[in-house]
């Protein structure tokens, strides 16, 4: 698969999972942006697909291919989860300490911080690695596409 094709599949996979995140947590937030709500939970899913975008660019850069996708190291893997807690915790600082949402009494927190959102980018990121291997293994190689000419002979 092309490099652009691969990380179109990275964008749409980590914007699907994300939207699907974000509609099924949104009850453990008090939204206090003024945002409707279904236009503010679809921004945010864009938002946490560029996360992953910029967290998946970045493990391509240390690896100088993004090529790792298809067979992810631990340390790329650590990479992820590392960056992901990071950037979390940081958005999520900044975002209820400047009200723009606080956390219902069903979000269960950590440091004050809401764990849905701690563990949100880096597991919608490792699924998305999970069914993008998926997709990568099972596509069907050009030797078994129809129009493939063989290069041998077949048997008589």
């Amino acid at each position: 698969m092309k490099t652009r094709n691969k990380f179109i599949l990275v964008i749409i996979i980590a914007f699907i999972l994300n939207l699907i995140w974000e509609f099924s947590h949104f009850q453990l937030y008090i939204d206090m942006t003024g945002i409707p709500k279904n236009l503010h939970l679809i921004w945010a899913s864009f938002v946490d697909m560029f996360i992953i975008t910029i967290i998946f660019s970045l493990v391509s850069l240390k690896n100088k291919t993004i090529n790792w996708i298809n067979k992810p190291s631990k340390l790329d893997y650590t990479i992820i989860i590392i960056l992901s807690l990071i950037i979390a915790t940081s958005i999520e600082l900044i975002s209820t300490n400047f009200g723009r949402w606080a956390y219902t009494d069903l979000m269960p927190t950590i440091f004050n911080i809401g764990i849905s959102p701690l563990i949100q980018l880096f597991t919608t990121a490792i699924i998305s690695l999970l069914i993008i291997k998926l997709f990568l293994k099972n596509k069907p190689s050009k030797i078994n596409h129809p129009n493939h000419h063989q290069t041998h002979p077949s048997p008589p």
